[in-house]
């Protein structure tokens, strides 16, 4: 221990936390096994190429950093982690070839983060870990989520943000505990009307996408306070999303609206930010986004820039490629929306 720079006595009973980040580390130290009461390994910001078998080990590890190496595969030992809560493999070289055939059986997972890797698809070993809460894939290639990602019903957040993403599974209608949802800069041109079961959802961003309608099933998700859809397409936008009674920010900049089905100063009271610039609109139109901000000042809501700021652009959202931090210090915001006439379509349940 004294050649990595640790103050650890290897007898200590106690010590639960293990810090190797940015040691310079070619190879994991056989040493540190021998600390059986660890429970947070951190080796992030090393030239790691190989997790050794023995992190089985570590039968009481909950967290794991892993990010910014050169992991490309993951040994079965890490499926034999029985108090695995949260895993960092950011800024890897991970595929979806890279993870074991028994990781779906890591039921303690509870927070996931593979930002910055090389998939092309999405693993389905993932679609197996039913206990998963937060779900990070932002920065990849994926193309295609699988139907199967309905099986996630405990997620309240996921992150898909730059991926090549055309469409979003009709099985997201399953995840009924997300809050927020982050697939900014995909290629999205419509989303599913199975968006209007998610009831718990507050925040969505789908910016710069090709979306071409904001349908009226998003108004269903009533507890929705961020709306997020600039640098897309959209010409429409549902009635009964405007109705939205907790809206607070609703970013619309940059699309080709014609016109604005609703008046920002009375459909919804509590809107602090609105965003017009960029659309096709007439010029006492999009002076409503200066209205709305001027009003609230006048009422010493303070609305104008202050949350805008953060809710615009997906810039609310925490980096995780930092230092070693908890799950729960690396929420992010996310992004969702929905279909009109649901009353058909929304009883199909995509085979779940």
């Amino acid at each position: 221990m004294e050649d990595l720079d640790l103050d650890l006595d290897l007898s200590d009973d106690e010590i639960e936390e293990l810090d190797l980040a940015s040691k310079d580390l070619d190879s994991v130290p056989q040493c540190i096994f021998e600390i059986t009461t660890c429970t947070t390994l951190a080796l992030e910001k090393n030239n790691l190429t190989v997790l050794p078998e023995r992190v089985s080990e570590f039968k009481n590890l909950q967290e794991l950093y892993l990010r910014e190496n050169k992991f490309a595969s993951l040994p079965n030992a890490v499926c034999d982690l029985p108090e695995l809560d949260s895993l960092y493999l950011e800024d890897n070289l991970m595929t979806e070839s890279s993870f074991p055939t028994r990781f779906g059986e890591i039921i303690s997972l509870k927070g996931l983060c593979l930002h910055r890797n090389l998939l092309t698809e999405f693993p389905m070993q993932i679609c197996s870990l039913t206990n998963l809460q937060e779900l990070y894939v932002d920065g990849n290639q994926i193309t295609a989520l699988p139907d199967e990602i309905g099986y996630l019903r405990e997620l309240t957040e996921i992150g898909l943000i730059g991926n090549k993403l055309i469409e979003i599974p009709r099985t997201i209608g399953h995840l009924t505990k997300l809050t927020c949802i982050h697939a900014e800069g995909n290629r999205l041109e419509s989303l599913p009307k199975t968006f209007g079961r998610l009831v718990n959802l507050r925040k969505v961003y789908f910016q710069d996408n090709r979306l071409q309608k904001l349908h009226s099933s998003l108004g269903k998700c009533l507890k929705l306070e961020t709306i997020n859809v600039e640098n897309n397409c959209l010409s429409k936008i549902g009635k009964k999303v405007v109705e939205l009674q907790n809206l607070k920010y609703f970013l619309l900049a940059n699309n080709k609206l014609t016109t604005l089905p609703f008046n920002p100063h009375s459909t919804s009271r509590g809107l602090r930010r609105l965003t017009l610039q960029g659309n096709q609109l007439d010029i006492s139109t999009l002076q409503l986004d200066t209205d709305v901000r001027e009003e609230q000042k006048k009422q010493g809501g303070g609305g104008g820039g202050g949350g805008g700021g953060k809710e615009s652009g997906g810039g609310g959202r925490k980096e995780s490629g930092g230092g070693t931090k908890t799950r729960g210090e690396m929420k992010m915001d996310a992004i969702g929306e929905d279909d009109e006439g649901t009353s058909g379509d929304e009883s199909d349940d995509g085979g779940f």
